[in-house]
């Protein structure tokens, strides 16, 4: 697969490690023509550098070895003699439809299911001994879209994107459920480290739930929080929160201790609920990421 030298892109062997570009968390996505919004998938960040000769490696964010736990995806593209290449993307479990979520990522490795792994690969920084950090996204991207086709690997899969409406596609990822969008500066260079040129934003609800109950860390020490929501007139677990605006919450909840503590969860009288915002649920139904905005007596 011979290419040309891209603009930007410096003749260099084979990165040893990759210093990841990190997305900055915002609260809605950038405006303009100047930005290239993908769907975020929801999986674990990982580098795959395959050299050549059929070998792979695969490196999480924090550079741990997944090879072994991951390599499942990538058969095809190992078998179809490709130039060497370094891939950034996420490693995740498409239900139907094609979104995804952590949880069916871990029920695929804990049910030993690993043909339900996908690979989203979403830049390209290294191929056929060029380093293309220095290339601008777009044209990165374009290699991507090609290498990716040329393998025909059903279970690689390129991110695609849109350029200039990220307020469309986030109000249809957030009607499918989908975690959210990452937006990226065109021109801009693959830089390691949090920028304001990949900013991310994430799918939230807001909702009222009943506290049931608390841990903690120690006296004064608050560990999590945990909420119940009515339906029907009866409440149902909704899982934990370990994130809170304010303080004295905890004195606030010692005071309200009824009964006994089991498995570390102190039960609490009812009466009190909380305004709680929450980035989707879990498989079970519980809440996610939630932060406890304002708690009041319930009405």
């Amino acid at each position: 697969m011979p290419m040309s030298l891209r603009p930007g892109a410096v003749p260099a062997s084979m990165p040893r490690d990759v210093r990841l570009q990190i997305v900055t968390p915002c609260k809605k996505p950038p405006e303009g023509d100047g930005w290239l919004h993908e769907i975020k998938h929801d999986g674990h960040r990982l580098v795959a550098t395959l050299p050549g000769d059929g070998q792979l490696m695969l490196l999480s964010r924090n550079g741990y070895d997944r090879t072994k736990l991951f390599r499942e995806p990538f058969g095809p593209l190992l078998d179809a003699r490709l130039p060497p290449m370094v891939l950034d993307g996420e490693i995740a479990v498409p239900d139907d439809r094609g979104v995804t979520h952590l949880d069916a990522l871990s029920d695929a490795r804990s049910d030993g299911r690993p043909e339900r792994l996908a690979y989203f690969a979403f830049d390209l920084l290294h191929l056929d001994g060029q380093d293309l950090r220095r290339c601008p996204i777009e044209d990165r991207k374009m290699l991507l879209r090609d290498v990716i086709g040329a393998a025909r690997c059903e279970r690689v899969v390129y991110v695609d994107h849109v350029l200039g409406i990220g307020k469309e596609l986030f109000e249809a990822v957030r009607q499918i459920g989908a975690e959210g969008i990452v937006s990226k500066r065109q021109g801009s260079l693959y830089r390691g480290g949090e920028s304001r040129e990949w900013l991310k934003t994430k799918c939230s609800e807001t909702g009222v739930f009943a506290i049931t109950g608390f841990s903690e860390l120690g006296e004064g020490k608050l560990d999590a929080v945990y909420v119940a929501e009515a339906r029907n007139g009866v409440l149902y677990p909704a899982g934990q929160v370990r994130f809170f605006v304010g303080n004295g919450l905890w004195h606030l909840l010692d005071e309200r201790r009824a009964g006994t503590t089991r498995k570390g969860i102190v039960p609490v009288r009812l009466g009190l609920v909380a305004d709680i915002k929450f980035f989707g649920r879990h498989k079970g139904g519980s809440i996610r990421d939630g932060v406890i905005l304002s708690i009041q007596e319930a009405r």
